[in-house]
């Protein structure tokens, strides 16, 4: 069956806000264990380039 046609363009903003409403709390679920899992996999972080060794050159023989 075809959507039906929206006589204004306010009518069709308030039901997207509706839905956008309604599926909210599933947005900020799945972002979270987005973002659980993006901490997890970066949680043994790399060396900051304060702590790595300065590049001391060798001297010639």
């Amino acid at each position: 069956m075809p959507k039906p046609i929206s006589s204004s363009p306010f009518q069709v903003m308030e039901e997207e806000a509706y839905h956008a409403f309604r599926e909210w709390h599933l947005f900020l679920v799945l972002r979270q264990k987005e973002l659980e899992t993006h901490l997890v996999s970066g949680s043994v972080p790399d060396k900051s380039p304060e702590e790595k060794p300065e590049f001391v050159p060798q001297e010639a023989q």
